[in-house]
């Protein structure tokens, strides 16, 4: 947008783009809820794996650091393989050691993400989460409180509590939110699923995500609206009943699932790749409207491809465990999907 269309997305607000073109340009690129998703997903599948009989603190974390350090390791790799091939310099020692241990997701430090990599500070929150949330469960049972009560405790805590020493860290209010679907029996969320219908989840949906893109909800306001509506979408999906459960369980959309963790990591590369050609690849007689529909459709078929060498590389030898997870009456899911965030 800033190269074509005349103007950076990131400075420029909504109502400062005229054109239609330009308006839907701007509401996609301030659309990127998908890493909140992935925090409600983390927070529910953890919170079932941790509330499971036989459950094994040691053994959660071990499987964690597994199932999260290889994928990241081969993308960060590439992504300082790649900088200095457009110009871009190498990262002090300091941050390229905070990055290794996602603290680039604290901005507080000031620790530079590593470019195209950059993507990474949500590990911080989910490496958080991992850690911290059997020890919430573990505390709640000590002090007598249900697991709901504790949860919905700790996620105010670690949402604000570090505002006292001027951190704010409110994307935990998702795990958390995630959390406490994970932690609802199975009847206590077929009746969430069942009271509301799919076209009035999607439109609930589709407005509070405009109007933070629009600017008419601020973050604050924002979070706590998108925890409560991805809660109710999660429990929706989950419960496997309805159009909507349907269609998100659809083959491909599954298949782009399993290898989503790589792709989030590697789609920045894949589409800094797809501009450094873009020059070699756009057909000028087309316009604008057609380059970037073709060219997006390009972008995200090296984005999967890509994504998918990393699945094969370094994440399918952990799916292979096939360690059960009940998710719910309907259906359940291998516990190697979890931390796809």
């Amino acid at each position: 947008m800033a190269t074509f269309r005349g103007g950076n997305p990131n400075v420029i607000a909504w109502a400062g783009w005229r054109q239609p073109f330009d308006e839907v340009l701007y509401w996609l690129f301030h659309s990127h809820h998908g890493v909140y998703l992935f925090f409600l997903l983390s927070g529910f599948l953890i919170a079932r794996i941790a509330s499971s009989e036989g459950f094994s603190y040691a053994r959660f974390v071990r499987n964690r650091i597994i199932r999260i350090y290889p994928a990241f390791l081969l993308a960060l790799a590439l992504c300082l393989a790649t900088g200095p091939l457009l110009g871009i310099p190498l990262p002090s020692l300091r941050d390229f050691v905070f990055n290794l241990l996602f603290l680039n997701g604290v901005p507080a430090l000031g620790v530079q993400g590593i470019v195209f990599n950059n993507v990474s500070w949500s590990l911080f929150y989910e490496m958080v989460f991992y850690l911290s949330f059997p020890l919430v469960l573990t505390i709640g049972r000590r002090l007598a409180l249900p697991a709901i009560a504790a949860t919905v405790l700790a996620g105010v805590v670690f949402a604000y509590g570090p505002g006292l020493a001027g951190m704010y860290f409110e994307f935990f209010v998702f795990l958390f939110a995630g959390a406490i679907v994970g932690l609802l029996s199975p009847s206590g969320l077929r009746t969430v699923a069942a009271s509301f219908p799919d076209a009035v989840v999607l439109l609930l949906y589709c407005i509070a995500t405009s109007m933070m893109t629009t600017g008419y909800l601020n973050t604050a306001q924002f979070v706590w609206l998108f925890a409560g509506l991805g809660a109710l979408l999660l429990c929706k999906a989950v419960d496997g009943d309805g159009g909507l459960a349907r269609a998100l369980a659809w083959r491909p959309l599954a298949a782009l699932g399993r290898i989503s963790y790589s792709f989030y990591l590697l789609h920045s590369a894949a589409l800094v790749a797809l501009f450094a050609l873009w020059w070699h690849l756009a057909i000028p007689a087309l316009g604008d409207v057609v380059n970037v529909v073709y060219l997006g459709i390009i972008g995200f078929a090296g984005a999967v491809g890509v994504s998918s060498a990393s699945f094969q590389l370094v994440e399918q030898f952990y799916f292979r465990q096939r360690q059960v997870v009940p998710v719910s009456t309907a259906f359940s899911v291998d516990a190697s999907a979890e931390g796809a965030a």
